[in-house]
């Protein structure tokens, strides 16, 4: 067999396919500009988004997203960085506690994973 066993799914949350453009902005650097990023999926432990930025290695970010109706921003900690062709994905954990959110988010992923 040419690919490896199935890895097991070890997540505190469900997640689901959350595609969506979007930007955000470093919280440590001096120069606040924006960059643009696509999202990839979401759960009520953070979300993974992809930039053609680079170096984003264990930094914070702060996010503008919409949800439903509502639009948010959040700040996430980066975890997990991955190089793709020209992108990079970064697969990013909340870090403020937020009961709207999670109510916000858990209705999106169940909606979604009933279909």
């Amino acid at each position: 067999m040419i690919f490896g066993k199935k890895s097991r799914n070890n997540r505190a949350y469900q997640r689901a396919d959350f595609f969506q453009p979007s930007y955000f902005m470093v919280d440590s650097e001096i120069n606040t500009s924006t960059s643009e990023c696509w999202f990839n999926n979401i759960s009520q432990g953070g979300l993974a988004f992809e930039s053609e930025k680079d170096g984003l290695e264990n930094a914070v970010v702060n996010i503008l997203y919409k949800i439903g109706t509502q639009m948010r921003k959040d700040r996430l900690a980066v975890r997990f960085a991955k190089k793709l062709m020209t992108r990079w994905r970064y697969g990013c954990q909340f870090l403020d506690p937020d009961p709207q959110r999670n109510e916000l988010i858990g209705r999106y992923v169940e909606q979604k994973q009933g279909r």
